[in-house]
């Protein structure tokens, strides 16, 4: 059992830890909560534990939009502007917040929403018993599929994925109803455990048996629960009608049907148990028509097939894909491929690039501003790395999984996939150590951890560590170490000389960000040593670039923003996006966003109208985990009802009233005309 609830210590309510997810929430309430076990049967929802309390009203200390539902169905949802009291009876309400999901059962109230600031609390009318019900966002691999190097036993393995699917119906669209795939190991021979086994969809998509095409089918073989034989040429079969895929362009062609039925399912699970219209129904609506009701009831291959006969250009730009993965076409990777397909990552085998680039130490770097240093003591007579320039993606993230590496883009192992699982583990505050490594470095606002809503972070500062003082600082157990300083071809640098990584056994650092010139090879040397991902520089970066880099990594990190989110970031304010490179996955984040999928907002005054009580922002998600592709977003400051959480760029109308409110009641952090700022620090003359 990874959720634990226990009674608030100082107030009334209940305290509810995720030892799995490392995410704790508190739920207050009006009096004493005389908190009891209790049963999980008769949720509408699947919860992995409940409790019965006491209360009369419950006081969620960030924005929830609660859902009501009677009987299975839902009879409301509440926003700021409609939030009535509903008549008396039996209720079941979604009050979930970022870290887990909670359901609230209550037999007779008459329950409302009341929003003060960015703080939601749900009215039952009159003192009531009441039952929580909890589920875990954790998802790990149900099973693990061996599979032998040869093409037709892979195809078998992949089969398998479509088994982690917790339902048939559009609403598997939901990321919380798209379990994760079997892991996959290597071996003699061919071994599928029946647990995931392949499922009866009457789906199945046909590749020529190689690596490359195995891999590139992969995430629309797991989306439609499809198995993948051996075929001629490459082709989706559904109840016996045949779509053919363009060979020469496989991966471009797998990405368009995977957004086409991806969009149908985020509109047609308006039939299902959440019937909220959104701007993609809106959008779709204006180009087609079409019987959802009829459509949501088919089963997986009836449905599928008559998608196939919708135009795809009923459903282009609706919804833009997040992430894109370049696998190299070999048996080597195969492990790596339910992890990328967890995260609906479009796959790209072989990979695709530009070209190499030779990454050599240039003076120039030393010496960008006035003479700034920077953070190395390398010189061009350096052993140059080299790397390659992937071809455009069309999507904010990037994972590249080969032989050799590519900037400006997420570099995962295996390992760090499956380590990811356990970070950041326990329920207390997340540890930080921040290692300030030369005297000149010495920057208080070079980060910025613990600003986080609600979330807590220990933050221990050093300075000038030794290298035997460093080498116990990478033993010790710490959720993220930041480090500030200097890295040479020799190591990192200390007062007394240069600890090498590469000479670690182990480290007990979860994750990391080594803000020090050309860091990669130290920080690979952390992965292989046991860390679960980081940032790292690949390139000499100067000192004035690298403190403005690494107060802004801190802040989005901070902020709940996953690693490839920060690195999109970073190149949206014109940071040298070239010399930072992730290790381990790019989805991996710091901590839970506190309002759900991240979404950055991006200002520019000199569009704003100053007779005008409307304004126009610019808004990017950055889809990840529970809060994926699919997500239902109930935009908190704009006049849009609900939006799809996709990889894709919106503007939205925002009033002066709701900008006021976005600065005042919600720390986030937002652009404003090209530079990252922190609402906190903001006022509305900082707009005129």
């Amino acid at each position: 059992m990874t959720i634990h609830v226990n009674a608030l210590d100082d107030e009334h309510g209940i305290h509810v830890r995720d030892t799995s997810e490392g995410e704790a929430v508190a739920l207050r309430t009006d009096r004493e909560s005389n908190l009891e076990p209790a049963s999980t049967d008769g949720f509408t929802m699947p919860v992995d534990t409940a409790v019965a309390i006491d209360a009369g009203e419950l006081h969620a200390s960030t924005f929830v939009l609660p859902i009501f539902w009677q009987d299975g169905a839902v009879v409301h949802r509440a926003t700021r502007d409609d939030a009535p009291r509903l008549p008396r009876g039996m209720y079941e309400v979604d009050f979930s917040r970022p870290a887990v999901k909670l359901y609230v059962r209550v037999e007779d109230a008459e329950p409302t929403a009341e929003f003060v600031d960015d703080h939601t609390y749900l009215d039952l009318g009159a003192p009531s018993r009441v039952v929580v019900g909890i589920r875990s966002h954790h998802e790990t691999p149900a099973g693990t599929v061996t599979t032998t190097d040869d093409p037709r036993d892979l195809m078998a393995a992949v089969s398998t994925f479509g088994s982690a699917l917790k339902t048939h119906s559009p609403d598997r669209s939901w990321p919380t109803l798209r379990g994760h795939p079997p892991a996959i190991r290597r071996g003699d021979e061919l071994d599928i455990p029946e647990e995931v086994a392949l499922p009866d969809t009457g789906i199945r998509v046909e590749v020529p048996p190689e690596y490359g095409a195995i891999y590139t089918v992969s995430p629309l073989a797991y989306y439609l629960g499809a198995s993948v034989e051996p075929g001629n040429r490459p082709r989706v079969i559904a109840e016996g009608r045949s779509y053919d895929l363009d060979a020469d362009d496989l991966a471009g062609n797998v990405r368009s049907v995977l957004e086409h039925v991806f969009t149908l399912d985020c509109i047609i699970r308006v039939a299902g148990v959440y019937p909220f219209r959104t701007t993609a129904v809106d959008a779709l609506e204006a180009r087609v028509e079409l019987e959802y009701e009829r459509l949501f009831e088919l089963p997986l291959a009836e449905r599928t097939a008559e998608y196939l006969e919708v135009p795809r250009s009923a459903t282009a730009g609706i919804l833009e894909w997040h992430y894109t993965a370049d696998v190299a076409a070999d048996p080597a990777y195969a492990p790596a491929l339910p992890y990328l397909v967890d995260e609906l990552a479009v796959v790209r085998s072989p990979p695709q690039q530009s070209g190499q680039v030779d990454l050599t130490p240039s003076p120039n770097a030393l010496r960008e501003s006035d003479g700034a240093l920077a953070r190395s003591a390398a010189d061009a007579t350096s052993e140059p790395l080299s790397a390659v320039a992937p071809a455009d993606m069309g999507t904010p993230g990037h994972s590249w999984i080969a032989d050799d590496f590519s900037p400006s883009a997420a570099n995962p192992t295996v390992g760090s996939f499956r380590r990811g699982f356990e970070w950041p583990q326990g329920d207390g505050a997340l540890d930080v150590h921040v290692v300030y490594n030369d005297a000149r470095l010495d920057a208080s606002d070079e980060t910025a951890y613990d600003t986080h809503q609600t979330a807590e972070t220990n933050v221990q500062v050093s300075h000038s560590l030794t290298t035997s003082e460093l080498r116990e600082a990478l033993y010790e157990e710490t959720d993220f170490l930041h480090f500030v300083g200097h890295v040479t071809d020799e190591g990192m640098v200390c007062p007394n000389g240069t600890l090498d990584t590469r000479t670690l056994a182990r480290t007990g650092v979860g994750a990391f960000f080594l803000n020090g010139c050309r860091s990669y090879e130290q920080g690979r040397a952390l992965l292989t040593a046991g860390s679960v991902g980081g940032i790292v520089t690949v390139d000499d970066v100067a000192d004035d670039v690298a403190g403005r880099v690494g107060h802004d990594i801190s802040l989005l990190l901070d902020s709940g923003f996953p690693l490839y989110a920060v690195l999109d970031v970073l190149g949206r304010i014109g940071m040298p996006t070239d010399r930072y490179s992730i290790l381990g996955s790019g989805t991996l984040a710091f901590r839970r966003g506190a309002s759900g999928t991240p979404s950055m907002y991006a200002f520019d005054t000199d569009e704003f109208d100053t007779d005008s009580d409307t304004y126009s922002v610019s808004i990017q998600q950055y889809p990840y985990d529970e809060n994926g592709m699919g997500t239902f977003v109930a935009p908190t400051y704009t006049a849009v009802d609900g939006v799809i959480a996709n990889g894709g760029v919106r503007r939205d109308p925002i009033s002066h009233s709701e900008l006021e409110r976005l600065l005042d009641s919600s720390p986030a952090p937002v652009l404003l005309d090209g530079e990252l700022r922190y609402t906190p620090t903001l006022t509305m003359a900082d707009f005129e």
